[in-house]
């Protein structure tokens, strides 16, 4: 054991000083938004002021750049409902209960010191109770991650505890009271805004708890969120800790959210704020505008967008490195046609500090599966190519590659030029929508990620994951 900890000290360390500065986690590196679906279209694809607000059940659940596929076995269990208690009070009748499996394969060498591997099945069991007067919900959530094999070092896929052990917590539960109009859902929750949201890319996504008020009617053109939010869980812990604690403060403080985003025909724009007292304050705006392009999507679609995110030490600055202002700028282009998807970006991240990012995946245009580009002083690019199968005669499959790098970071401790680094990123989804296999959906990924001229015993880091999620409706 003694062993096992020294090795992981110090890989961790070393990690944690040069490729993120100081005051910044190893797990910051993960920022990419690889829980999104691949894109058919440009319309589809990852926006994240148009995916607005909310506070889903599951972390798919109303996401708006995606088509909803209508779930045939849920339909069917709703008639069902419906013709066996047609007087039962709706608090009865419209109660869902869902299972969602989850086995995960994770696999990765780490420039060289550890090499965290584990296969871990699990998953969670979602219940929702109808609406008594049409005015209360009750909603939960249990979720576990149990191994299956985890060698010396698996705690630090974040599947596991970091100790390796198994994780059983019940990561929702909260009421929801509808009124004169609003939501407002109170307890243990998920949350979709830009910078707070689940990131669900581990056995566990990150949950919160507070209150969020939403507007009842999520399809609205104008949306709006107020909140305030005083834990969180990470992936790898069973139990809450406060919002401050994430970004490395003993202080226990929340987190106030205000946003407000609004829909046009061609354009999304929004502006939301995130406010910790006496530690940070981030700000992110967004600009996405689509062409006109045919509603099949079958013609050519071109979709632009440019974003900012604004970070800055606020009141007693408690955090590591303040007081601070710095910020990550990003700006993409998108084509498609007939299923084939093209994306580039660029990105510029301010040279005062790292952007601290514990909360979700990334808001920027460059972001990959393991590094956002987020380090002090970092300009960077992306390209990215997708393809949808169906057109083919292989509806479900999708396949997506991408390329990024970054030069310029600033070495917060030695004030000295920082090695370049790029990374490859390729992903293999199916997903079948219908049929006997509904419900299923299997990920593979892999990616690489070079830091060059460093004194590591390897250049690059490369990690292999391997996914399968499985979907049922009980009630």
């Amino acid at each position: 054991m003694a062993g096992r900890m020294t090795g992981a000290f110090w890989a961790t360390l070393i990690l944690a000083l040069v490729l993120c500065g100081a005051g910044t986690a190893p797990r910051a590196l993960a920022q990419g938004a690889t829980d999104y679906p691949i894109p058919s279209s440009a319309r589809e694809a990852y926006g994240p002021i148009f995916e607005g607000f909310v506070s889903p059940i599951e972390p798919r659940e109303h996401l708006k750049g995606t088509p909803y596929d209508v779930d045939q076995r849920e339909e069917a269990l709703k008639a069902q409902r419906a013709a066996r208690r047609p007087t039962a009070p709706a608090f009865i009748r419209d109660t869902d209960l869902r299972v969602n499996s989850r086995t995960y394969l994770f696999d990765e060498d780490q420039f060289g010191f550890d090499d965290p591997e584990a296969l871990t099945t699990g998953g969670w069991l979602a219940y929702q109770s109808g609406y008594i007067a049409d005015v209360f919900q009750l909603r939960s959530a249990l979720y576990t991650t149990q191994p299956l094999y985890a060698n010396e070092f698996a705690g630090e896929t974040d599947n596991l505890s970091p100790d390796g052990d198994q994780i059983t917590t019940f990561g929702q539960i909260n009421g929801r009271i509808k009124l004169a109009g609003q939501e407002i859902t109170a307890g243990r929750q998920l949350v979709r805004t830009p910078y707070v949201n689940p990131y669900d890319i581990r056995m566990i996504p990150l949950t919160f708890e507070g209150v969020v008020l939403l507007p009842e009617d999520q399809n609205r053109d104008l949306t709006y969120i107020a909140s305030y939010l005083t834990r969180y869980k990470p992936w790898d812990d069973g139990d809450f800790v406060s919002m401050s604690d994430g970004l490395g403060v003993t202080q226990d403080e929340g987190m106030l959210i205000t946003g407000a985003s609004y829909r046009m025909k061609h354009m999304n724009v929004g502006a939301v704020n995130y406010w910790m007292h006496d530690v940070l304050n981030t700000a992110y705006g967004e600009i996405d505008y689509m062409l006109p392009c045919r509603n099949d999507d079958d013609g050519p679609c071109f979709r632009a967008g440019a974003n900012i995110l604004d970070q800055r030490t606020v009141g007693a600055d408690l955090i590591a490195g303040g007081p601070y202002n710095t910020y990550q700028a990003s700006a993409r282009f998108i084509a498609s046609y007939r299923g084939l998807v093209f994306t580039g970006a660029v990105s510029k991240t301010g040279d005062e500090a790292n952007i601290e990012k514990p909360f979700g995946y990334s808001t920027s245009y460059t972001a990959m599966i393991v590094t956002n580009f987020h380090q002090a002083d970092v300009s960077a690019y992306m390209l990215s190519l997708s393809y949808d199968f169906a057109r083919l005669g292989f509806e479900g499959v999708k396949f997506f590659a991408a390329w990024g790098q970054g030069y310029g970071t600033l070495n917060l401790l030695t004030n000295e030029g920082f090695a370049d680094q790029d990374e490859l990123d390729l992903r293999f989804v199916y997903e079948p929508h219908r049929g006997p296999l509904e419900g299923l959906r299997v990920e593979l990924e892999y990616i690489n990620w070079q830091v060059p001229d460093q004194p590591f015993p390897s250049d690059d880091l490369d990690q292999f994951r391997a996914i399968v999620n499985y979907s049922l409706p009980l009630l």
